[in-house]
């Protein structure tokens, strides 16, 4: 008996009308292939940077660990007083983990994407560009799950870690972030030009440590000195993270106006630059 029209169309591969169904279900728009490769090229870089080492996954945790020790005992148990009535541990997590892993982590991470560029752009759909938003991406996400992490460990030995304004200071922390992306691929763009560049912003990141007060808050820092480190764009996100922190900090010289327009101004130059010189980068 011959088949009805209906009975044709419960049929999903069959004759033309399967075909043209095949069309449309392998049709995908560019925004769905630059979906899917952002997350191929996330995943990547997830087992790049975990999968060796187990060592290296407690470092995360360690490093940030060792450093409040180091503060603890340089500074004396101390809790309350000159570093905006919180307890040291406290003052350096909301210090020590934004520059350290937002601002030295994500900028290095982009910095150096040049060189994880070989591997990956053999495949048509991939970009550069695909691989500064992935390891962006891996860097914010580590530093949330390290700072919940220690947020607890603090809570559990009877630290109160708890910000002030959480809204507040998760804004401060995403610009932050986005200014350290931007930085980072600013700085792999003229590094294309000279390796060196990489080696000297990595020196660089030390006295940042010290120009940034990420060990003691701006209020301790006396004129005319206080107002030079003013100029230092890093100064500002981590006194403003500072203030949505702690209860009853105010910060002499946090600005987020002058940060944003930082923030701005470097993420159009990294834009602008790796537009004009994408194929020079992965030339040289």
């Amino acid at each position: 008996m011959a088949a009805t029209d209906n009975d044709m169309s419960s049929v999903p591969y069959g004759g033309a009308r399967g075909r043209n169904l095949r069309r449309v279900k392998l049709a995908r728009s560019s925004l769905d292939i630059q979906r899917d490769v952002l997350f191929a090229i996330f995943l990547r870089e997830l087992k790049s940077r975990f999968s060796g080492y187990v060592l290296g996954n407690v470092w995360l945790i360690l490093e940030p660990l060792m450093m409040m020790v180091l503060f603890i005992t340089l500074f004396g148990l101390r809790g309350r007083g000159e570093f905006g009535f919180v307890e040291p541990p406290v003052f350096i997590l909301a210090a020590f983990l934004p520059f350290k892993m937002l601002w030295g982590s994500t900028m290095k991470q982009n910095m150096t994407s040049r060189g994880a560029a070989l591997s990956v752009l053999n495949f048509r759909q991939a970009r550069l560009f695909d691989i500064f938003l992935a390891r962006t991406l891996v860097e914010g996400g580590v530093a949330v799950i390290v700072g919940i992490v220690l947020m607890i460990g603090l809570a559990w030995l009877g630290v109160n870690p708890l910000p002030r304004d959480p809204l507040s200071m998760l804004g401060y922390a995403a610009i932050l972030w986005v200014f350290a992306a931007s930085a980072g691929i600013l700085f792999c763009v003229v590094s294309s030009f000279s390796r060196e560049i990489e080696k000297l912003i990595n020196l660089i990141n030390l006295p940042l440590l010290f120009l940034s007060a990420v060990f003691f808050p701006m209020t301790a820092v006396p004129e005319p000195a206080r107002t030079w480190m003013a100029y230092n764009p890093l100064v500002h996100p981590l006194e403003l993270i500072r203030e949505a922190w702690f209860p009853l900090y105010q910060s002499p010289v946090a600005s987020l106006s002058y940060f944003a327009w930082w923030t701005v101004g470097a993420m159009t130059l990294a834009l602008a630059s790796y537009r004009l010189q994408w194929r020079r980068m992965l030339a040289s």
